[in-house]
């Protein structure tokens, strides 16, 4: 890690490593600069080091994730993670080929030593426009590695050097330089007791979610869970020392009698609001001497079911009145199961016996939003309008899921009815 200088230090430190890398086998002087290729090419034998783009380094960018907790508290100092892409390129008389002796002395020197030494890095930061620079602390070392480009990206790269002609050049790539926020993060707190161990275990896995009676043997079905049935849940490796279901932010342990290595019978809990739910199993683990409850360690996918709702009748039928457009009413609808407060709610009109000769009118109307928190979170009022005088089967869709309905000896559904004839 480093401070916001690392970018100025690495160019630095790779123009002193240039230049002595020129003076044992280059007979003459050669400027090494930092800067920008010359619009003017120069007469004297030199050497421009450019940093023409900086890149987040792929496989070290997510390394300080996360760096926050839920509550915004700092964990981990932020650092950006980039990669440097430098195009060196060497100027001098063409007729004497200098551009390319030069040329080979930066490509050999770079090959020997890809590494940025400590050393070098310490002298690039003495320089006092680097004062403070940390680079040479860094545990990340920096290495020089050469960026193969064909003939179409070279042009790319020096069409944006506007108005500066082309010279011998090699492009090389400095992975990876760390940047460092100027957070402190908060202290970590000490460990009290290591209990840190490896067993052989293996995750649950969930495969089919289904439902029955609640206390009966019978082969579980399809379908959405009322609050008399009690879900069973098919998979492998479904037993452990301690065993949980979690429906959403519920936790419901599971015990012996119903746990099998294939099966899991979950009671669910009455106050589970309607909706859709999703269920995992969970895999408590005793070590120690220490309880299974406190190691819940393993956890099965997550499967989903859809908690139904039943009306609970009469429906009570207030402010009722017959208009050009239909009946307005408001209905007070009261349900087995508690609603949250942020729920979506509809009320399902179908018209229960429609005469011959038209189809049956379907109807649906939102439910107002409730005062928080609901005064009864079993009942739901919902204003009626523009109805036909008639009787009509009522749903509540809660979160996408419907109230379910009682069906007569012939198939047919027979309720629960609300009849605004009158």
């Amino acid at each position: 890690m480093s401070n916001h200088l690392a970018i100025a230090t690495v160019s630095e430190a790779l123009r002193l490593l240039l230049t002595r890398a020129l003076s044992p086998d280059i007979p003459f002087a050669v400027e090494v600069g930092t800067r920008k290729p010359p619009t003017e090419p120069p007469a004297d034998p030199t050497v421009t080091v450019f940093l023409y783009q900086v890149t987040p380094n792929a496989s070290l960018r997510n390394l300080d994730a996360p760096t926050r907790a839920a509550d915004g508290t700092l964990l981990t100092r932020p650092a950006a993670a980039l990669d440097l892409h430098y195009l060196i390129s060497c100027y001098g008389e063409e007729s004497q080929l200098v551009g390319q002796r030069l040329l080979g002395c930066v490509v050999r020197a770079l090959t020997e030593q890809p590494v940025l030494p400590r050393q070098l890095i310490e002298e690039a930061a003495a320089r006092p426009y680097l004062a403070g620079s940390d680079l040479a602390a860094a545990p990340q070392r920096v290495r020089l590695t050469p960026t193969p480009m064909d003939v179409d990206e070279l042009s790319k790269l020096w069409t944006t050097l506007f108005q500066t002609p082309y010279a011998l050049s090699v492009v090389y790539q400095a992975t990876a330089v760390l940047v460092e926020g100027r957070a402190d993060p908060v202290a970590g707190r000490p460990v009290l007791r290591r209990t840190v161990r490896a067993v052989p275990s293996r995750a649950p896995v969930v495969e089919r979610v289904r439902s029955r009676p609640a206390g009966s043997r019978g082969a579980p079905e399809e379908g959405p869970v009322t609050k008399d049935r009690e879900l069973v849940l098919d998979g492998s490796g479904l037993r452990a020392d301690l065993v949980v279901a979690r429906l959403g932010e519920w936790r419901v342990p599971v015990g012996p009698d119903g746990v099998r290595d294939d099966r899991l019978v979950v009671a669910v809990p009455e106050d589970l609001p309607p909706g859709v739910h999703q269920v995992q199993v969970l895999h408590g683990l005793a070590l120690d001497g220490r309880p299974a409850t406190d190691h819940l360690a393993m956890e099965s996918n997550a499967q989903s079911f859809a908690r139904q709702p039943r009306i609970l009748a009469p429906i009570g039928i207030t402010d009722r009145r017959v208009g050009p457009n239909g009946v307005s009413a408001r209905l007070s609808v009261r349900l087995d199961l508690p609603l949250r407060d942020d729920q979506r709610v509809l009320l399902l009109l179908d018209e229960s016996r429609p005469p011959a000769g038209r189809p049956g009118a379907s109807h649906q109307f939102r439910a107002p939003a409730p005062s928080r928190p609901r005064p009864d979170p079993y009942e739901v009022r919902v204003p009626v309008v523009g109805v036909r005088p008639t009787a009509y089967l009522a749903r509540v869709q809660v979160d996408g899921v419907p109230s379910a309905l009682t069906v007569a000896a012939d198939g047919s559904f027979s309720g629960p009815l609300v009849d605004l004839t009158h």
